[in-house]
């Protein structure tokens, strides 16, 4: 299990790129604790977002692998 400052470090953000990521559902993350708690980042989560967040370029476009970008016309 990863702290907020070394799943930054790993993904090379910031740490509030990470609570930003945590809170908004886009990066798993597991509360422990009464009150605020700590967060925890499993390894398998990091893996998941940058699987998640890989795009690859087609023909001088960049594609998303995965798309969830609705409002894109490809």
């Amino acid at each position: 299990m990863h702290t907020v400052k070394a799943a930054a470090k790993e993904l090379g953000v910031s740490p509030s790129l990470v609570y930003r990521l945590c809170s908004s559902g886009r990066l798993r993350c597991e509360r422990f604790g009464l009150g605020r708690g700590t967060i925890r980042i499993p390894p398998e989560a990091i893996l998941e977002y940058r699987q998640q967040s890989t795009v690859v370029q087609v023909d001088r476009k960049w594609l998303p692998v995965r798309s969830k970008l609705k409002h894109l016309k490809l």
